[in-house]
């Protein structure tokens, strides 16, 4: 059993052309949804969590919530939706209609949370015009996941001020319990993430989208989090986005099967090689099953 906890979709009319030139992004086509579906099917996932990106503060650009939407009436059994939200506006003030929106989406359709990318967006995650965001979040008790960390695809697309940690620390400190959840294992900055994870009281995860193509580091950083004791906190993700874009080829769902074989076979044997700890099969399950499944209520389901 295999849950993906961090996959999009798009519609390609909702993404700018002019602006997509300008960072060096190619423009993106429809997901194949059919497609997809069939992906996530042979590569032996149950549940995908599923989300669209809102970058129309910076970008001008979104994947189209509509389509998130339209993706889970047809496929409920297998997606599971969060909302993706600008929490500050184009004009850098609190984005109320962007905070109603998430509301409706958890109240009116079982969304599971909300996506921020504080780095796309140019503010901080402990803008507190972003507190309303978080006060919700603890209201509706659903997850608040970000893409806080840096990113090798253009250096002003996210840049460092809005990425660093210590904003999230921040947020953490004045939200110890809500439910958070950090792509990308939050590169670079892997080892603050672990003592974010390891403070007593706090519910902050990770995921493992866009780490496979770096297996010895992978490996490592995962060595680090076991022995950090917060293992049973990350996930596998695929971060799906498009083919042929970012660390995907143009056969989406090879890659998923071989990121897939990579955790329940690969780091164990890089562990081997390397003569590090080597990870049992509980853990291993853990990352791609059971620890998305507990965060998200999944467990009666799988």
């Amino acid at each position: 059993m295999i849950i993906d906890s961090h996959l999009h979709v798009l519609k390609a009319e909702n993404f700018d052309e002019v602006t997509e030139a300008q960072i060096g992004h190619r423009h993106p086509e429809d997901t194949p949804i059919e497609d997809l579906v069939g992906w996530l099917v042979d590569a032996g996932v149950h549940k995908a969590i599923v989300m669209g990106q809102d970058t129309t503060r910076m970008w001008n650009s979104s994947c189209g919530e509509d389509y998130v939407l339209e993706c889970v009436n047809r496929y409920p059994d297998l997606f599971v939706p969060l909302a993706a939200v600008e929490a500050v506006d184009r004009s850098g003030r609190f984005n109320h209609a962007g905070l109603e929106y998430v509301e409706r989406a958890v109240l009116d359709n079982d969304f599971k949370g909300m996506l921020l990318t504080p780095p796309y967006g140019y503010y901080s995650s402990d803008d507190p015009q972003v507190y309303p965001f978080y006060e919700k979040a603890l209201e509706l008790d659903v997850v608040v996941q970000y893409h806080h960390c840096a990113t090798s695809a253009g250096i002003a697309l996210a840049p460092y001020r809005y990425c660093r940690p210590e904003s999230l620390h921040n947020v953490l400190i004045d939200f110890p319990g809500m439910k958070v959840v950090l792509e990308h294992l939050n590169y670079p900055w892997y080892e603050e993430l672990f003592f974010l994870m390891a403070n007593p009281g706090v519910c902050v995860y990770a995921d493992l989208a866009m780490t496979y193509h770096r297996p010895l580091t992978l490996t490592w950083n995962l060595v680090k989090a076991k022995e950090f004791g917060v293992l049973d906190k990350i996930m596998y993700a695929s971060d799906y986005w498009t083919a042929g874009a970012g660390v995907f080829s143009d056969n989406p769902g090879d890659d998923m099967q071989r990121w897939i074989e990579l955790i329940r076979h690969g780091i164990n044997e890089v562990a081997v090689r390397s003569g590090w700890p080597t990870f049992t099969e509980n853990e291993i399950e853990g990352i791609l099953c059971r620890n998305a499944a507990r965060l998200y209520g999944l467990e009666p389901e799988v």
